[in-house]
């Protein structure tokens, strides 16, 4: 006989409410239970880390300009997935499969091309280093935090170590996951970030204590000195990935294949154009000087400035006497890209040409630690520094269709707007390029301009045509991060046959780039590099084969002169600005002291 007990309502209802309490209960327990469980078990799958990797694989395949070029330059194809797969398979969590993709787009050695976490944690010591000598050495240290009665370390002292990690260490660990177009630019990017961890770039950034147990050495001869600094630390720590389930597709067959190569301001300015044409860093660091107005170096005792005490200043200007010359001095610290400011930066560098046109008889132009910026704008500073025709940098873009819609969408501006014939018909010429390289197997354009409708030139003029370009003798000062645009600038300046360039080999970025997202599931981002800037003239650079291409390449120095020294260091740079005096007042006593600038062979 069926039992037709019921409870009575009431009894019912307690019963239902303690049945869901219940529910709830074993609910939080299992919740403790998985907190409590290893980190592994609430981390992305091995399916889900090689869905994402392929993504970054194939973004490669789509959209990296430079992919034929690296593998030309170093036998290096970015597309043989198989070591990478197999290194895939071994990943144990989360932050190693982070390391794992940073290493992979690093090995472009492609400073445009990053792998970027979707973390804003950060940890720093209150101390700058950088390498002098090949040595890393303490540049700056902030009083504010360290006073010297505390912290008895200096800038000059070698560093020995941080928690017991050498600097060479560091280098080596660093290195596999950012990397610069040139090796000394890639240790000195490297051996900084010892003091300043950005997860975002580092992902054990935060696997650090409250403080660091600091070594350094003042003399070779000398006992070491060790301090203990705590971290300033900012942001919250990326540990994990939230878990999600994989899609199931029912068939049984591989989560993934790798793939393999062959898968599938108008007065200033010209017109405005949709193509993003700002070659720069895409995540700057903590780098001394790095973007500022102020040089790193103490100019001579008898330097006047013009320009660059006021925050308003976006350049730094003045002039010395040496050898009876009158030698003016003009900073670019970087190309700016909004509106706003390069109209600014624009404004006052058409002021101080002009004065040192009058004043002056040669021209220092630094652009040494320039992180780049606005091609647009670096096109238009050296139209008021080359007195005769010129050609500038193009690009070579390997169009995605979101490429071909940005030259689609100039032609129809032109059409709507009613632009001349001669606008019209290169913005159509330029699209034609563009639609054919994207239809091509991994098609690519030849040298197209990014700003304006020409990539040859003409100076700057005054309304009745009069050239008003600084016509004087002019030298180049370059350094390992002249980056992007600042490798562009002396790259023009040393085709024109314009200046004397003057320091270390440039960071050798030379293309466009863009940031996205990639990656559904780690949620990070990635730039690569879209487009090859490239010369007017080919060159030959120890290590390459003979390019036109800024790629690894950078500009060479006619006179290479090095800043980091100890002694420099120490000294504030007076030795390097000495040798820089000396290189300058020779260059314009071959020059003439009253030459004026004319083309190459007049």
């Amino acid at each position: 006989m069926a039992n037709n007990f019921t409870l009575p309502p009431r009894a019912a209802a307690t019963a239902s409410v303690h049945s869901i309490n219940k529910a709830r209960a074993l609910t939080a327990a299992a919740l403790l239970l998985a907190l409590a469980a290893p980190p592994a078990v609430a981390q992305m799958t091995p399916a889900q880390r090689r869905a994402d990797f392929e993504q970054i694989a194939a973004a490669i395949a789509k959209q990296y300009a430079p992919y034929a070029w690296k593998i030309q330059a170093f036998g290096y194809d970015a597309l043989q997935l198989k070591p990478w797969m197999e290194r895939l398979g071994q990943v144990r969590d989360d932050l190693e499969y982070f390391e794992l993709c940073m290493e992979y787009v690093a090995s472009l050695r492609d400073l445009h091309s990053g792998y970027f976490l979707p973390s804003d944690f950060s940890a720093e010591l209150p101390i700058y280093v950088d390498l002098y000598d090949g040595k890393a050495l303490i540049e700056y240290v902030d009083r504010s935090y360290l006073p010297a009665s505390r912290y008895p370390i200096e800038p000059g002292d070698e560093l020995v170590s941080v928690d017991g990690v050498t600097p060479e260490e560091w280098i080596r660990y660093v290195s596999r996951l950012q990397s610069f177009s040139n090796e000394r630019a890639t240790r000195r990017w490297a051996v900084e970030q010892i003091a300043f961890r950005q997860q975002s770039v580092l992902p054990r950034a935060h696997q650090i204590g409250d403080a660091a147990e600091v070594v350094v050495r003042r003399s070779p001869s000398g006992p070491d000195i060790v301090v203990r600094i705590p971290w300033i630390k900012r942001g919250r720590p990326l540990e994990r990935i939230g878990p999600v389930p994989d899609p199931a597709a029912g068939t049984g067959a591989d989560a993934g294949m790798a793939l393999e190569a062959g898968q599938a301001e108008e007065d200033l300015f010209p017109a405005a154009r949709s193509v993003p044409g700002v070659r720069r860093l895409p995540r700057p660091k903590r780098l001394r000087g790095f973007g500022r107005v102020t040089p790193v170096f103490a100019l001579p005792d008898n330097f006047t400035v013009r320009l660059g005490r006021s925050t308003s200043d976006r350049i730094y200007s003045g002039w010395f006497e040496a050898s009876g010359y009158r030698i003016g001095y003009l900073r670019l610290p970087q190309f700016p890209s909004t509106p706003i400011e390069r109209s600014a930066m624009l404004r006052q560098v058409e002021s101080e040409i002009l004065w040192h046109r009058s004043n002056t008889d040669g021209l220092i132009v630094d652009v040494m630690r320039n992180p780049g910026g606005d091609q647009c704008l670096t096109n238009e500073i050296l139209r008021r520094l080359i007195p005769y025709p010129f050609r500038t940098t193009g690009d070579e873009i390997r169009p995605t269709l979101e490429i071909v819609n940005w030259f689609r969408q100039d032609v129809e501006d032109a059409r709507n707007s009613g632009a001349d014939w001669l606008t019209l018909y290169m913005l159509e010429a330029f699209l034609r390029d563009v639609e054919t390289a994207y239809f091509e197997y991994r098609g690519i354009t030849g040298p197209l301009p990014v700003c304006g409708l020409f990539l040859d030139l003409e100076p700057w003029r005054a309304a009745d045509g009069t050239v008003l370009a600084y016509d004087r003798p002019m030298l180049v000062l370059v350094d390992d991060f002249s980056t992007s645009a600042a490798d562009s600038f002396p790259a023009v300046l040393q085709d024109a046959d314009r200046a004397l360039v003057v320091g270390m080999p440039t960071a050798g970025g030379g293309g466009l780039s863009l940031e996205s997202p990639l990656g559904f599931y780690a949620e990070a981002s990635v730039a690569l590099s879209y487009s090859l800037g490239t010369r007017a003239r080919q060159y030959q650079h120890p290590g390459l084969p003979p390019t036109a291409f800024l790629e690894n390449a950078g500009v060479h120095p006619d006179v290479e002169l090095d800043l980091m020294t100890r002694q420099n260091l120490v000294e504030n740079g007076r030795p390097f600005v000495s040798q820089l005096v000396s290189i300058a007042v020779d260059w314009l006593r071959r020059q003439g002291a009253s030459a004026r600038a004319l083309p190459a062979g007049q």
